[in-house]
């Protein structure tokens, strides 16, 4: 099943790189709330350094450790992380100035009709909405109400929350959501199996060091998936669902002692599951203001988990996908497996889901009037080909390995699946990589086999070389009739060499 496209761009050209030019009658006629996802806030010590939001995040990793009862104490919310850094955990970029500049051209302004939200997101989802209470209480131009929100990833969870439990429905008047995992992400229970690669798991500390400061976060149970048969023991061909939000299920001598039945932390633990049980009881129920939500399509994402044993060591864990944005599964950011009616989507993966043509031009229209509505056009997977037209139903992009030496060689794999067969040839995608403001296009070819083809996929293969000074690259894919996604390349000193 395909999520129709009931739109595409009106004024592509205008939304290429910013917004069409508004009078001050067709600014902004409301104020708006921007609340960042998981990682989206930079986090600072006492006198002022920024612990979490830079380059250095990923060794600072122990240190974000959160004591139990401390509330945060200790780091603060400074900002949020606007460019590209390298991050790690969850979905591993942020880069907000994209969407802050759609913002700025549409008409809103800092402290007048635009308010930003930067948040501890360690904390439980519950906390921060009790932050975000006194945030909209606080501020003059909001505490009346009549105000939208847009909210990214895990800021969709502090909004639910906020309007469930503080009265925040009342004075919200639209609620724009980008990738928000109502129902979970798998990805945080991947974190705790793998971390997130050789190389940066050894940065942070090692994946003992990874699982023991991740556990401490109240907000990361909140992520785990509460769809069902999410997680499986057994085997794909049999297996039995259990509840990955059931305490008893989480026993493992793999655990950090303090983790454990008994643990000085076990409370933690027992309270973090507690609560994600709680907000699945709060998204679970009708929304009660007007919600657009935004879904990934077509990435690879992680979906199921499957263990011989529920209590057997995350090392053994393994997952199958299906789609989303390549952290959330589509059915997560649409609040059901029932069916996508109702939702937008998005080409481009999940930490910059808004950059998609479509979605800015649906977030223009619904905050600024006089924003010409896009005209209707073709179906979100309908690929035109020499074949005819094809159904794509998923993509698998990475680069392997996605962290490097200056000046060494990594490589670019794509793999396209259709719901059809399709001639290897039939599709051409381009694969470009932005080193500072030239865009450089890099040679694929194909690497389809025979049991590629058998699953009605093509593959492709790119050597890329990494540029000569250490720094996050973004690496463009383009599908005709589908857009661009992007992945991201680390050059860092140290690593290890192809």
């Amino acid at each position: 099943m395909f999520v129709l496209r009931l739109y595409r761009l009106a004024f592509i050209s205008l939304f290429a790189f910013g917004i069409a030019s508004t009078s001050k009658a067709d600014g902004p006629q409301r104020p708006l709330v921007f609340i960042p996802g998981i990682l989206g806030s930079e986090l600072s010590d006492g006198s002022g350094n920024v612990v979490w939001g830079n380059r250095n995040s990923l060794s600072n990793y122990a240190g974000l450790d959160l004591a139990p009862n401390s509330n945060g104490k200790g780091l603060k919310a400074s900002g949020l992380v606007s460019s590209i850094n390298v991050l790690g955990p969850f979905w591993t970029i942020h880069q907000y100035d994209d969407l802050l500049g759609l913002l700025k051209d549409l008409g809103f302004e800092d402290g007048k009709t635009l308010f930003r939200f930067p948040y501890d997101w360690r904390l439980s989802n519950f906390e921060t909405a009790k932050r975000l209470d006194a945030f909209v209480s606080g501020t003059p131009a909001l505490r009346d109400g009549n105000f939208d929100i847009v909210a990214h990833s895990m800021g969709g969870l502090v909004t639910r929350i906020w309007m469930a439990e503080h009265g925040g429905a009342g004075k919200v008047h639209k609620a724009i959501y980008l990738g928000t995992p109502f129902l979970g992400s798998m990805n945080s229970l991947d974190t705790i199996s793998n971390g997130w690669g050789a190389f940066a798991n050894l940065v942070a500390g090692g994946l003992p060091t990874i699982r023991r400061v991740t556990l401490s976060f109240p907000s990361i149970y909140e992520l785990f998936p509460a769809y069902p048969n999410c997680c499986r023991e057994g085997t794909k061909a049999k297996f039995s669902a259990f509840d990955i939000l059931d305490a008893n299920n989480w026993k493992g001598g793999w655990l950090p002692d303090e983790y454990r039945p008994g643990g000085s932390r076990r409370q933690v633990l027992a309270d973090g599951l507690a609560s994600a049980r709680r907000l699945s009881s709060i998204v679970s129920k009708p929304p009660a203001v007007q919600e657009i939500k935004v879904t990934g399509d077509i990435l690879d994402t992680k979906l199921w988990l499957y263990t011989a044993d529920r209590t057997s060591s995350p090392d053994n864990w393994t997952f199958t996908s299906s789609r989303g944005d390549g952290t959330v599964p589509i059915w997560s950011a649409a609040a059901t497996f029932k069916n996508l009616e109702g939702t937008d989507p998005s080409f481009v993966e999940h930490s910059t889901i808004f950059a998609d043509k479509y979605v800015r031009s649906r977030i223009a229209r619904e905050l600024v009037p006089g924003i010409a509505p896009p005209v209707a056009a073709a179906t979100l997977g309908e690929v035109m080909t020499s074949d005819g037209v094809r159904h794509l139903s998923k993509v698998r992009a990475r680069i392997e390995p996605p962290i490097v030496a200056p000046g060494k060689d990594t490589e670019v794999l794509v793999e396209l699946t259709f719901e059809e067969s399709t001639a290897i040839g039939a599709v051409s995608p381009v694969v470009e990589i932005v080193r500072d403001a030239a865009v450089e296009k890099i040679a694929i070819s194909d690497a389809t086999s025979a049991e590629d083809l058998k699953n009605h996929r093509l593959s492709y293969r790119g050597v890329l070389t990494a540029p000569a000074k250490e720094d996050t690259f973004e690496v463009r894919l383009t599908i005709a009739d589908q857009g661009t996604t992007s992945l991201y390349l680390m050059v860092a000193e140290g690593t290890s060499k192809k």
